[in-house]
């Protein structure tokens, strides 16, 4: 990840094509998950690796699009709008339904203790633990070979009113995790360049939030970026989307 954006989303900003939401979705839904594919030789253990390289396989991206569960098809959308001008959008709720149905097929056979009609409760958080691990480290993989984070803040992603100090919150753990994982990458990349000068990273449940770790993202409201994204011409070219992207982070509030 190189640079990293903030963008203020506003209800009806984005205008989302129920088509290509639903095309989206429908792709995804057909993924099956088998486990006999995972087994390692005693045909009963799991092999994680395999698992992550089918179901969360890594793969280029320019800009991972970090989002809330409830802003999905806006994310959907403004993938399918980057993409029509030959820049690759990763969405993270891609993976989710995979891992939704992996976790569904390993309760299902190693949950339900023998002789018993009912999950083990035990087992459902050893399991979910187990795939929310896989699914954690596939995001990481992501946002690390992504060019650009843009993380849509919307009033479903953040919150202040739950805070004593009116610093930003979230009640999902995946955006905490996103956010907090680039915050690390961005921390690493700021003491590398610090080295360089002195030479020469819905269902009904608790509502827990998290601190949401945006001070190293560039604020942007949608208007600027899609006025910088009328601006460019990089179509299908990665070097030409990073220059273009750096222009950006420079100065976020230029008027383009």
């Amino acid at each position: 990840m190189h640079y990293g954006f903030e963008m203020a989303v506003q209800e009806n900003e984005i205008l989302v094509d129920p088509l290509v939401v639903n095309r989206h979705k429908h792709d995804l839904s057909n993924k099956v998950v088998d486990l006999t594919k995972y087994f390692l030789s005693d045909n009963q253990s799991i092999d994680a690796e395999l698992i992550a390289k089918h179901l969360f396989p890594e793969m280029r991206c320019d800009v991972f699009i970090s989002h809330s569960f409830n802003d999905r098809s806006k994310a959907i959308q403004l993938a399918h709008d980057l993409r029509k001008r030959g820049i690759v959008a990763f969405v993270d709720s891609m993976f989710w339904g995979s891992a939704y149905e992996l976790l569904r097929a390993i309760d299902n056979k190693y949950s339900i203790p023998f002789g018993q009609a009912h999950y083990s409760y035990e087992r459902l958080n050893r399991s979910a633990a187990h795939v929310n691990m896989i699914l954690a480290t596939a995001l990481q993989k992501m946002i690390m070979h992504s060019s650009m984070l843009l993380f849509l803040n919307t009033e479903n992603s953040i919150s202040t009113k739950h805070s004593v100090q009116d610093e930003k919150k979230t009640h999902s753990a995946w955006i905490h995790m996103e956010l907090t994982f680039s915050h690390m990458l961005w921390q690493i990349e700021q003491s590398k360049n610090l080295l360089d000068g002195m030479e020469s990273y819905k269902s009904e449940s608790a509502s827990i939030y998290h601190k949401a770790e945006t001070e190293h993202l560039k604020a942007l409201t949608y208007s600027k970026f899609l006025s910088w994204l009328n601006s460019i011409k990089i179509k299908n070219d990665p070097q030409a989307f990073i220059t273009a992207a750096a222009n950006l982070y420079r100065n976020p509030n230029r008027v383009l």
